[in-house]
């Protein structure tokens, strides 16, 4: 009988321990778990918070490849006048994971378009995943279809390509 209860007492012991083992593991898992998980909200926040900023960009037009390391958005606060400075916002979104070098953006304009900023702009060791922003000043010299032709030249490890866009704007004759 007295084996019988130091044996009892024992498996109480084995089991409060195993018990009292499994809590803190339960709670250490469950804060690591409840960690990712902030981690993993607070970066789709930040991509939410970029995709709606960019939610009214239109995407330039490109005749490369379906995947390519970096894509091209613009924006328009109004549409161009004839004889008027028009402030065009660019975006350079990368292709997620891919770990770039440098991106080279080169502008330039089609016939009835001047260019009044930098004809490039290098972005060298930009943050992996992170969208570049750029404005690009013009000026409208005739009423119609323009054209801005942009070049980005996206060097990455051994590799170095180069994607052509354009951007088609509408011009409007200046109001009297």
């Amino acid at each position: 009988m007295r084996r019988t209860k130091r044996a009892r007492g024992w498996a109480a012991l084995v089991v409060a321990g195993l018990l009292t083992g499994c809590g803190h593991g339960a709670d250490k898992a469950r804060a690591e778990h409840e960690a990712r998980s902030q981690e993993k909200a607070g970066a789709e926040a930040t991509a939410d918070a970029a995709s709606a900023l960019d939610a009214d960009m239109v995407s330039a037009v490109t005749a490369g490849a379906a995947v390519t390391p970096v894509a091209l958005k613009f924006r328009l606060k109004e549409p161009p006048r004839v004889g008027q400075l028009l402030r065009l916002e660019l975006a350079l979104i990368q292709q997620p994971g891919l770990d770039i070098d440098s991106m080279l953006a080169s502008f330039q304009p089609g016939e009835g378009l001047v260019l009044e900023s930098d004809r490039s702009v290098e972005f060298r060791e930009p943050v992996t995943g992170e969208t570049q922003r750029l404005v690009v000043t013009l000026r409208a010299q005739q009423a119609g279809l323009l054209n801005l032709n942009a070049t980005v030249l996206v060097d990455s490890g051994s590799n170095s390509v180069a994607r052509n866009f354009s951007i088609p704007l509408i011009a409007v004759a200046a109001a009297q």
